[in-house]
């Protein structure tokens, strides 16, 4: 009798060690897919608990503060999340909560180890990378078994190993007119990670809507990717405070994390028509925002005809830049 209720115990404690360990891909509990970063724990930067909505910033007329110059129009028919399903965005006020919102956690999945390379030929920097995360950090993609987030956005893809070589300019020049971004990949990060515009393939605001893992990405079936720049990848400050380098734009101007001189973080409200600025001995460059469009809102600089996301970039003639202190309509103000 005393073996049997020892086996028996023994039984009930690894059925319910295996049941802890399926926790979270059985969850129904939003609590277990949250985040906190401690970009949002201060009072400095924009609301993390109300960011504004980036849907009805697209542009394809010209450049703007605070939207994303795109070469596409928007397509509804292109998969995406489930609208209905999605609780974390107040269509009614065009916000949505960075707290509220639904990641894939990390778990089993263990992709090989990620490359970055980064040298120097004559005026060119050339890059390396197999599209994986150098640091190692990834959720537990495919998020089939998750069936929360599953139910939310039916995304099945499986990042894999890509590797790809990128030319950038090491000392750009702005373009006489700022060029529009395409889908695909904007940049790339020297996390050995690409990087694309704001948008979904609907062309609205895809971290807002679209599951991604705790750590920034997702895969397009097996091409993994960034639409925002995780705070853990903003890890460099130079002497003033200011960030450091986190990637390099398709122009060759490199993006910044989310610090600007003296430690202050930037917003929209602190940068140009193409999420950038210039000051000091900088020269020009872009900086990443928590609020949309999050990397860059067009091309600065001229692009390379060999780069993903470089094709189609030119705005339609005669067209008016709006000024800097100018916003496409009056009726889209930054909420």
């Amino acid at each position: 009798m005393k073996k049997l209720l020892i086996s028996l115990l023994l039984l009930f404690s690894l059925h319910s060690f295996a049941d802890e360990g399926h926790d979270h891909k059985l969850s129904y509990n939003p609590d277990d897919f949250k985040i906190n970063p401690e970009l949002c724990q201060d009072e400095k930067g924009p609301n993390c608990a109300k960011l504004r909505l980036g849907d009805d910033y697209l542009t394809t007329l010209k450049p703007a503060i605070g939207y994303l110059y795109s070469c596409s129009e928007k397509n509804p028919n292109a998969p995406g999340a489930i609208e209905s399903k999605i609780t974390w965005i107040d269509f009614e006020n065009s916000t949505w909560s960075l707290f509220e919102k639904l990641w894939l956690p990390s778990g089993e999945f263990n992709p090989k180890d990620g490359i970055y390379i980064e040298s120097n030929n004559g005026d060119k920097i050339i890059v390396e990378i197999n599209n994986l995360p150098v640091d190692g950090k990834i959720g537990d993609w495919p998020m089939s078994e998750y069936k929360m987030l599953t139910s939310i956005s039916p995304n099945r893809g499986i990042p894999k190993e890509q590797k790809q070589s990128f030319v950038f300019i090491k000392f750009p020049e702005k373009a006489n007119y700022p060029s529009c971004l395409s889908l695909g990949a904007i940049g790339v990060t020297k996390n050995g990670v690409l990087i694309f515009n704001a948008t979904d393939g609907r062309g609205e605001d895809a971290v807002a809507r679209e599951i991604v893992d705790e750590y920034g990405g997702h895969p397009a079936r097996e091409s993994y990717h960034y639409h925002f720049i995780h705070e853990r990848l903003d890890k460099e400050f130079l002497d003033n405070g200011h960030s450091g380098i986190v990637g390099y734009i398709n122009d060759g101007f490199p993006l910044y994390g989310y610090k600007g001189v003296g430690g202050i973080e930037m917003t929209n409200e602190d940068l140009d028509l193409c999420h950038g600025h210039e000051h000091d001995d900088f020269g020009y460059h872009y900086h990443s925002t928590i609020e949309y469009p999050y990397t860059v809102g067009c091309y600065k600089g001229e692009i390379i005809s060999n780069l993903q996301g470089s094709r189609n970039n030119r705005p339609p003639p005669n067209q008016k830049v709006l000024g800097n202190n100018q916003k496409a309509s009056p009726k889209q103000k930054r909420n």
